[in-house]
């Protein structure tokens, strides 16, 4: 029943005078979940930003700021349970004698379920008082990691296996408003809308 994973990772990230960003990152992971020549995933990410605000032809007073963002990247899902690649046997105790019975059916060509997600969006603030953002997401989910069910006759009720794909996508804004700022007391009014 022992769950090991291995990991290794890297990133770099780069800042251009405050006002360009970006950043990006590569890791390979492995874990027990898995079949041995299933066992490695690849996943990674990139995003940039810029805050137009800090440019020097920016000269709105009454914008404290304004960025461009996006970014993409790729992260892995195991959570299905130990063993799942290999058929499982419980051992028990039958009639005084050591007994075995089948537990679950096994499938070795699971692998990693991977989500990459983009979003590209806008950060602002306005007159010391209104900050907020709008964005645009996309999450796909590839090699979904599903239960089977199939007919107990078979010995068994059910089989992981890597089904298919998801994908979710919308819009999201966000505003938050400074209604009270004293020594004090802060007051502030949170809004957040997604389709």
């Amino acid at each position: 029943s022992q769950y090991n994973n291995e990991g290794y990772f890297g990133r770099v990230q780069y800042d251009y005078d405050g006002r360009i960003f970006a950043s990006a990152s590569l890791r390979r992971d492995a874990s027990s979940r898995f079949a041995p020549e299933n066992r490695w995933g690849t996943f990674w990410s990139a995003g940039a930003a810029w805050l137009i605000n800090k440019e020097a032809w920016f000269s709105t007073d009454w914008v404290d700021e304004l960025k461009l963002k996006a970014s993409i990247g790729s992260q892995g899902n195991d959570n299905i349970g130990n063993w799942r690649y290999t058929d499982l046997y419980d051992i028990s105790n039958s009639d005084g004698s050591v007994g075995v019975s089948f537990a679950s059916k096994g499938s070795r060509d699971i692998t990693w379920e991977t989500n990459t997600n983009f979003n590209a969006g806008v950060e602002f603030g306005l007159f010391g008082r209104l900050s907020g953002g709008i964005e645009y997401f996309y999450r796909k989910t590839t090699d979904m990691l599903f239960s089977f069910s199939v007919a107990p006759s078979a010995g068994y009720t059910s089989y992981y296996d890597n089904v298919g794909d998801l994908y979710n996508k919308g819009f999201e804004l966000e505003l938050n408003y400074n209604i009270v700022n004293q020594k004090n007391i802060k007051w502030d009014v949170f809004a957040n809308a997604t389709t």
